[in-house]
């Protein structure tokens, strides 16, 4: 486990934000307080969160910090949504002078926070010799996670304004009950490692369910008088245009990773509230121009191609037998209706020199429209959550999210979780382990743009062209000038 850890450090120390130069926005004007000074106060502090594992996770840590801290409540709102819900609606609740005192969320929208004066330096906290952390603990942080939360302050880029929370990966999720069916012992060499291998094995598997090979592995239902088993015809799927071997969840992750896989430029960052696209070049359109090729195969899509908003909704009806997605939304692509093992992997690369995959997950930053007594039992908050034997414990509750100290992974809380979990667990067990071993052992690269105002738009665009090409079949060339005719703010002059 040990050797994991110093590994998972490496792996993970492979990006840094760009130094900025003239923005600055003062957030300091508070003071430190000590808990003594705040002893004998009622607090109640707001944390807006996304409602589901997030949430329900939070509900016994919230209960047990009441028991540290009696007089301070925690109010957690859980919004219904994406997280982008979360950046408008503080943003709405910034410009309204109600903003939350804690919320969770990426770096693009703590630089929108940061750019409307509202995002605190939490370093202040950090290095306060009575309530902050030793330069120990603070070193126990996986470096490339605390590296998203500087560079905010032109003048200060060290200072740090948020801290990690739920962060995650990218994962590949199989039907191994389908592989080892369709192909007996050799089932494990047809998990790709490469797309070119899915190239390959999707364009076998689309042969064998179309011959209807696949038809009689999943029951569908069983008569209760005679027992006779009925299956789902996989082949009547691929006949109505409703199969392929495998989807990408997110359309923005997969514009993002591919054209990043094929050494494509995404955006350049110049400072906090400043950046410029940059996916108007050759190897983007060549990594677009090559999953086009796949979707037109039968092979690759999107939940877009079924009018689904996740993948894994198709998954679970034997849609698609290979999905990318969030190692935090693992569990969701679990047995529901038919009966078979769920299997994690990596996700498959272009080039093994470019084994890139996303590192995810929102960061939680403190707003500054609030007491000094508020931000004191804030910032408490935080450092309890940050505790590692808590960290590991929000991890292992939310399932496929990881710990955000070294320490936390070497807790024996955490070692059973992935030696031998719970029954609920299993699925997010399997994905920890493949992003503690195999992205190490096969080198994978963690990679984060850099955020800046306007990434966030940027990367809901980016969204729109990668399902705009594969579902809608727009030309790649006018779906990207199209779209920096949309992004025209964040187009440099001369681009």
């Amino acid at each position: 486990m040990k050797k994991s850890l110093i590994l998972l450090v490496l792996l993970f120390s492979v990006f840094m934000f760009v130094g900025c130069k003239q923005n600055v926005r003062v957030t300091d004007n508070f003071k430190v307080l000590s808990v003594e000074e705040i002893a004998n106060k009622d607090i109640t502090i707001k944390f807006v969160v996304r409602s589901g594992v997030i949430s329900t996770a939070l509900v016994d840590l919230v209960t047990e910090f009441k028991e540290r801290y009696p007089k301070i409540t925690v109010d957690v709102e859980a919004l219904s949504g994406s997280y982008d819900l979360i950046r408008s609606t503080t943003m709405i609740d910034i410009n309204s002078k109600q903003a939350p005192d804690l919320v969770i969320g990426y770096p693009d929208h703590f630089a929108e926070y940061y750019s409307a004066g509202a995002l605190v330096n939490l370093t202040r906290f950090i290095e306060d010799k009575k309530v902050g952390f030793t330069e120990e603990e603070m070193s126990d942080f996986l470096e490339t996670y605390l590296k998203e939360n500087r560079g905010f302050n032109d003048e200060k880029p060290e200072y740090i304004y948020g801290l990690p929370f739920n962060k995650s990966t990218e994962v590949l999720v199989y039907n191994k009950t389908f592989f080892e069916k369709l192909y007996g012992e050799t089932w494990q060499t047809k998990i790709p490692k490469t797309w070119q291998e899915l190239e390959t094995v999707g364009a076998d598997i689309v042969t064998r369910v179309r011959n209807k090979e696949a038809d009689n592995i999943f029951v569908q239902s069983i008569d209760p008088k005679t027992q006779v088993k009925t299956y789902l015809k996989v082949s009547d799927y691929l006949a109505t245009g409703k199969f392929i071997p495998l989807g990408y969840d997110s359309a923005d992750n997969a514009f993002i990773t591919l054209t990043r896989q094929f050494g494509a430029e995404y955006t350049k960052r110049i400072d906090v509230e400043h950046g410029y696209v940059r996916f108007n070049n050759q190897q983007s359109k060549d990594a677009m121009a090559y999953f086009k090729g796949l979707k037109d195969n039968g092979i690759f899509g999107t939940s877009a191609l079924y009018g689904l908003d996740y993948m894994s909704d198709a998954f679970k009806l034997i849609q698609s037998v290979m999905s990318v997605g969030s190692s935090a939304g693992v569990g969701y692509n679990a047995s529901a209706g038919f009966a078979y093992e769920l299997g994690v992997a990596p996700i498959p690369y272009y080039s093994a020199d470019k084994k890139y995959v996303i590192q995810q997950g929102t960061n939680i930053a403190m707003l500054n429209q609030n007491s000094d007594e508020e931000k004191l039992a804030a910032w408490l908050f935080i450092k309890f959550l940050m505790e590692p034997e808590k960290s590991a414990q929000f991890a292992i509750a939310t399932g496929g999210y990881f710990p955000v100290r070294k320490s936390a992974y070497e807790t024996a809380k955490y070692t059973e979780y992935l030696t031998n979990p719970t029954d609920d667990k299993v699925h997010y067990s399997k994905a920890a382990n493949v992003v503690l071993n195999d992205y190490i052992e096969q080198e994978y690269i963690y990679f984060v743009d850099d955020a800046f105002v306007g990434s966030a738009a940027i990367r809901n665009e980016a969204g729109a062209i990668f399902n705009d090409i594969m579902v809608n079949n727009k030309v790649i060339e006018a779906r990207i000038n199209e779209a920096y005719k949309t992004l025209k703010p964040y187009v440099e002059a001369g681009k």
